[in-house]
């Protein structure tokens, strides 16, 4: 693809994606006032404050700082590049991009090219399933267990040969170079020579991203044992695979997940697959390992409340319990399906049928109750060894309460059952409180954009704001402002640029006035600017006084600055007698109580925008 895409190219793809549909694609976003608002999928938080303005096809994050356009929004959120962005965005609006030709091939679109790959290695696998004598035996251990053709389909389920290079010559055959499969984690380098393909003899289980491309795979054995590897073997890290970051089915299950507002997570793609085609489709599976942040900020954004339907043997993990304290800490119910032992919901729903499965799921109980009661019936408590044991995980398991709330009436459950004295047992957890940070903190050592970013004015950022409502309030402050009075430097580019925008008769447009810069907290700020509820639909008189007195509050701060300035020259001046070098400093001096527009300078004109 190219690296240059025309600047006429870029323009029909931003009026060809309307932002809204395109962040609604990824998080669950609702109505405030003339903009829509949903929990920012690139931070921790329990309260929306993604903020997407449909009018200005802007997004910003009053948490995190994130902001930006409908490429901005996609480059975040796929870890993308501008071009891959715009590919993207050009496929799905119908638009074409003109070929360029790269100054560096070799580097042109890595990430696409293992798109590319990936969907042939799919429809490789699919055929070998559907298609082929040494598939039969796959094919016919999928339908044993209750999957169907058309499941089968949906789900673009597959087979890997036996044989070591049956996928490699098969992609060589298509132009693909070993160089490429290897990038792509499908075939390995031998140890002395040669290439071999890294799934063999497994049942493939394509695994997509949200968007539904191809980003890696899942393989499993189709004969357990011997010396074939691990039984479950997934695709190694890759510029567009990363299992920490990804949940299988999501690409499936996530429209009737934010219906349902409940997602269930469970352990392995069969248990998906088979869900799903039992009718329950808002199912996904976390890839065999505990949650990471990444996955349990994806599922935030599309759900209220997870339910776990875990393999009765896994729930008891401690990096399970890690993993779902991650996720209670993004603000999620966190809720625990409690499987019959020795089950997962593969068997259970073959067994026992969707309805009692989703019975299990809708009574599950709260992570801290499940944990609680899993704890007890490890221990003997009329034993006093026993009971001190108790204790101890207690205490660890009280501190992981998502607040104090929760904490308390959990702490006073395990006293009576323990039959000790509240008080007691309360001044042992503040004990280990201050020993380390509780679990409900994890994620908060993210600090906000608004934290770390400098400190700006109040009136610069309102003034910004103001200038990009409309044109008359940008030549207002073009006709009365000195980017002098403004401090921070890029609060000045930002009104350099509208200035510009007004002098070429143009009206502000934020979105276009982004692509002037690569700074991203310029970004940010002209981003904020204009998606602040508070300095959105003023009446006009007030917009106007508004402007008038944040540029007046601007100019007072500087003519302090340079009077102290000028005090400090004079009497420097006057220790060394250069009487007339005073006076030219005190008509300057003069020159300054007089403002732009030639009225004079006043204290205490204006609004106070500096709290």
């Amino acid at each position: 693809m190219a690296q240059s895409i025309p600047e006429n190219v870029v323009e029909e793809i931003r009026e060809r994606t309307d932002l809204v549909d395109l962040v609604g694609e990824y998080l669950k976003l609702e109505r405030r006032g003339k903009n829509m608002v949903g929990l920012c999928p690139f931070h921790n938080e329990k309260t929306p404050s993604f903020t997407v303005s449909p009018e200005k096809q802007l997004f910003h994050c009053f948490g995190c700082g994130a902001s930006g356009n409908v490429f901005s929004f996609i480059m975040k959120m796929d870890n993308l590049s501008f071009p891959e962005a715009a590919s993207v965005l050009a496929r799905r609006g119908g638009v074409k991009i003109p070929e360029v030709k790269s100054s560096s091939p070799d580097k042109d679109d890595l990430k696409e090219k293992i798109y590319r790959i990936n969907k042939l290695a799919a429809r490789f696998y699919a055929y070998c399933l559907t298609s082929t004598d040494y598939g039969k035996k796959a094919l016919e251990y999928l339908l044993k267990r209750g999957i169907k053709g058309d499941t089968i389909e949906q789900f673009m389920l597959g087979y890997a040969p036996a044989d070591w290079t049956g996928f490699l010559k098969f992609a060589q055959k298509k132009g693909v170079s070993p160089d490429l499969m290897v990038k792509a984690g499908l075939v390995s380098p031998g140890k002395e020579r040669g290439y071999y393909d890294r799934f063999r003899n497994r049942i493939m289980f394509p695994i997509f991203d949200i968007s539904g491309k191809v980003a890696g795979f899942g393989g499993r054995l189709l004969i357990e044992g011997g010396k074939d590897g691990p039984k479950y073997l997934n695709s190694p890290e890759t510029p567009v695979f990363d299992k920490g970051s990804m949940l299988y089915g999501l690409n499936l299950a996530r429209e009737e997940i934010r219906r349902e507002k409940k997602a269930v997570v469970m352990e392995g793609y069969t248990d998906v697959v088979t869900a799903f085609q039992a009718g329950i489709k808002n199912t996904v599976a976390s890839l065999g390992t505990a949650l990471t942040t990444t996955q349990a900020r994806h599922l935030r954004s599309q759900a209220d409340t997870v339910v776990t339907a875990y393999d009765s043997d896994l729930a008891g993990e401690a990096a399970t319990w890690r993993g779902l304290t991650i996720l209670q800490s993004t603000g999620c119910r966190v809720q625990v399906a409690d499987l019959p032992e020795g089950s997962d919901p593969d068997s259970y729903i073959r067994a026992k049928g969707a309805d009692s499965f989703l019975n299990i799921v809708n009574n599950a109980n709260p992570l801290m109750e499940y944990r609680l009661s899993q704890l007890k019936k490890r221990y003997n408590l009329s034993s006093d060894k026993e009971r001190v044991e108790y204790t101890e995980e207690l205490m660890s398991i009280l501190l992981s309460a998502v607040n104090d709330i929760e904490q308390n009436y959990y702490l006073k459950k395990a006293a009576e059952e323990l039959n000790v004295d509240e008080e007691a047992l309360r001044s042992e957890l503040k004990k280990r409180r201050r020993g380390g940070r509780r679990y409900k903190d994890v994620g908060k050592e993210e600090l906000s954009w608004q934290q770390k970013k400098d400190e700006i004015r109040p009136a610069e950022k309102i003034l910004i704001s103001l200038m990009l409502q409309n044109k008359e309030l940008a030549q207002q402050s073009r006709n009365l402002l000195q980017l002098d009075y403004i401090d921070d430097l890029r609060v000045k580019e930002i009104v350099k640029a509208v200035w510009d925008q007004v002098a070429h008769g143009q009206r502000p447009e934020a979105d276009k006035l982004m692509n002037r810069f690569e700074d991203q907290q310029i970004i940010n700020l002209i981003t904020e600017a204009v998606t602040d509820p508070s300095l959105q639909d003023l009446p006009p008189h007030i917009a106007k006084r508004m402007t008038g007195d944040c540029i007046n509050q601007l100019y007072q701060v500087w003519v302090k600055r340079q009077q102290k300035e000028l005090q400090k020259r004079i009497k420097e001046l006057e220790l060394q007698g250069l009487d007339e070098q005073i006076d030219e400093l005190l008509r300057k001096h003069q020159h300054l109580l007089v403002r732009k527009d030639g009225s004079p300078y006043r204290l205490g004109e204006g609004g106070d925008f500096n709290g």
